[in-house]
């Protein structure tokens, strides 16, 4: 059987499980369950029937699955909260920053215990929504901040990205700058420019290849993250 590519979104799905949830327990245990690791949490437990307590997503799924507790879905995810989140996002320009980093991975994962389905239809046009944005965002700036800084590839801040536009908008950024480099590069060579001048440290092709970008969606992640 071929084994599937394991990428960012596999990545992302799978980080989005350590995240915590609410739920209502209907069995008692007074001890705690050490946990090998997570980010958040060395352990869970003591569980009280009726008690709600917080424990990572993975193991609220695992809980409800084998009816030993209820998922409280969080009051981001409502059906009123995620429209007027879409609302807001149609009327302004920046990025709502209200939402959790893997809101859509935590929807995601938690559609099968969540009654409405019109919600993951209003996630869909919410995760589009920002996707085109942000993309819109990027076509402004390739107007203005890329044409004045001959070549330089600016720092991009953006507040309030998560984890779906990240992994949506990362290979078309990818590819655009990569083209950016190469045409700047190009441009350069065919005027005759000293592109390895003085206070270039690149390397000796004169331009470093835009694998940085990998760097700067990092540092985006960091800051969404933060």
């Amino acid at each position: 059987m071929a084994s599937r590519k394991f990428n960012l979104c596999h990545e992302a799905s799978f980080c989005a499980e350590n995240t915590p949830v609410t739920v209502v327990p209907s069995f008692s245990y007074k001890s705690t369950l050490p946990l090998m690791s997570s980010q958040r949490q060395s352990s869970v437990g003591p569980f009280v029937a009726g008690m709600p307590m917080e424990v990572p997503l993975w193991i609220a799924k695992v809980l409800q699955q084998r009816k030993l507790a209820q998922i409280q879905i969080p009051d981001w995810l409502s059906p009123e909260s995620l429209t007027a989140t879409l609302t807001e996002e149609r009327q302004e320009n920046m990025l709502t920053d209200t939402l959790p980093f893997y809101y859509f991975e935590i929807a995601r994962s938690l559609q099968w215990a969540m009654d409405s389905k019109s919600t993951m239809i209003v996630l869909q046009d919410l995760a589009n929504v920002r996707t085109d944005k942000i993309r819109s965002h990027f076509h402004e700036m390739s107007k203005g901040d890329l044409e004045k800084n001959e070549g330089e590839l600016p720092e991009i801040t953006i507040t309030g990205i998560c984890s779906i536009e990240l992994n949506t908008v990362g290979p078309f950024l990818q590819r655009a700058f990569s083209d950016y480099g190469y045409l700047t590069k190009s441009q350069k060579q065919a005027a005759g420019g000293d592109f390895e001048g003085e206070g270039n440290t690149q390397g000796s092709e004169g331009f470093k290849r835009p694998s940085s970008l990998g760097s700067r969606l990092l540092k985006l992640r960091k800051k969404a993250l933060s």
